[in-house]
């Protein structure tokens, strides 16, 4: 009887352990050659499926039992308690918590889960949290998956968030990962480097973004730069700024420089103006001012309107006068009024002629009475001026 109930046993015990091994494997992923990269955390490989047949072990199964299935049990009522809620944004933010915590020790139940949620938003949602999580543990394997997507955009999403995860828990391995994507993929090195730029921001990882973007090669690094101070001078400026004047490199410091006008436009436009004001006078600092001014003309009309005309009498500032003097949004007589205060010839008979024919647009009657009066036109300005009027009035210019 005891041989019996002990045969039975082993029998019983053997099925589960084949079953624990079947449904431990996991989905077959398309190979990445990231073995430089360390694994540091669960890797969903083959041997992840014999760790699991590993817990079939008699020494083992009281363990499992007591800690291992319990909170299996607990967890999977869990997510039971909360699908069976309303839809809500609070039930779906508690159901892609939960799925990227399991990811972390069981990131094929976890995307498992969210792949079999038929609302396609929730499903996203859900598949991105998981990821997340796995990624904080087992960066290399979560790339792998995020590389293995067909489609291009869902691809760069999912490496966004498997980067977003990786940089959470060690910024410097997603640094040593994402270079090695980038080498491995040099027709997506551009969007692939964005994004990890993205994910040591968004960790406040400033500085540790701005070294890994002016680390690119010639088709890379303006684009990287760009999207690293840009993002830094959302959260930082003063210190992206002082960041980009102290790179010794000219070619990169202009575009680091370019790069803080977006973001820092956005926080605080006038500081931003101020600061490429203050710049050694050169060829750059005209081009930085230029779109530091139409940024803040688009942002604050009102306050740039003012600025500008407290400071014409700087010759420095005529390249990004006549850039917001010539905006489709600037009124034509304040847009005039800029015109006027150019301190080169040239440049201000070329606006105050831009200016006009947007003026004969709105207001006929009142640019016609301008331009026989004023003496900011040079003689081939006025004459292609004087034809357009003519040709507006059936006229020629002889009559």
């Amino acid at each position: 009887m005891h041989r019996l109930a002990a045969l039975s046993g082993g029998i019983l015990f053997g099925i589960s352990c084949f079953f624990v091994g079947r449904f431990s494997v996991p989905p077959k992923r398309v190979p990445v050659n990231l073995s430089a990269i360390p694994v540091t955390a669960v890797s969903t490989t083959p041997a992840h499926a014999n760790e699991a047949q590993k817990t079939c072990a008699p020494a083992a199964t009281e363990t499992n039992l007591q800690m291992g299935q319990t909170a299996n049990d607990s967890s999977e009522n869990k997510w039971s308690d909360l699908l069976s809620l309303p839809g809500s944004p609070a039930r779906n933010s508690q159901l892609a918590a939960w799925l990227e915590k399991l990811a972390a020790t069981d990131p094929d139940r976890a995307m498992a889960l969210a792949a079999a949620e038929s609302n396609l938003t929730l499903r996203e949602q859900l598949t991105q949290a998981a990821l997340h999580g796995w990624a904080r543990t087992s960066p290399s394997n979560a790339v792998q998956w995020a590389l293995s997507l067909p489609n291009a955009a869902k691809r760069e999403t999912a490496l966004s968030t498997a980067f977003a995860g990786m940089v959470a828990a060690d910024p410097d391995t997603a640094l040593r990962l994402g270079s090695q994507i980038v080498a491995q993929n040099p027709d997506d090195a551009v969007g692939y480097g964005s994004r990890l730029i993205d994910a040591l921001i968004d960790n406040g990882n400033f500085q540790k973004a701005a070294q890994w973007a002016s680390s690119g090669d010639a088709q890379t690094q303006s684009s990287w730069m760009a999207e690293a101070y840009s993002r830094w001078a959302e959260f930082q400026p003063e210190q992206a700024a002082k960041a980009a004047s102290g790179i010794s490199d000219s070619v990169e410091r202009n575009l680091a420089l370019h790069g803080i006008i977006g973001g820092w436009a956005q926080a605080d436009p006038a500081a931003l103006v101020q600061f490429v004001t203050d710049l050694p006078a050169n060829a750059d600092r005209a081009s930085l001012l230029s779109q530091s001014l139409e940024r803040w003309a688009r942002e604050d009309p009102a306050s740039a309107a003012q600025w500008i005309s407290d400071n014409q009498a700087n010759p420095a500032m005529d390249q990004g006068i006549a850039v917001v003097a010539t905006l489709d949004s600037v009124p034509p007589n304040v847009a005039m009024t800029w015109a006027e205060g150019i301190a080169n010839p040239q440049l201000r008979s070329e606006t105050v002629a831009t200016v006009l024919r947007n003026w004969l647009t709105a207001d006929k009657s009142t640019a016609e009475n301008y331009f026989a009066a004023t003496k900011n036109l040079l003689p081939d300005d006025r004459q292609q001026i004087a034809e357009l009027i003519a040709a507006r009035s059936g006229q020629t210019v002889s009559q």
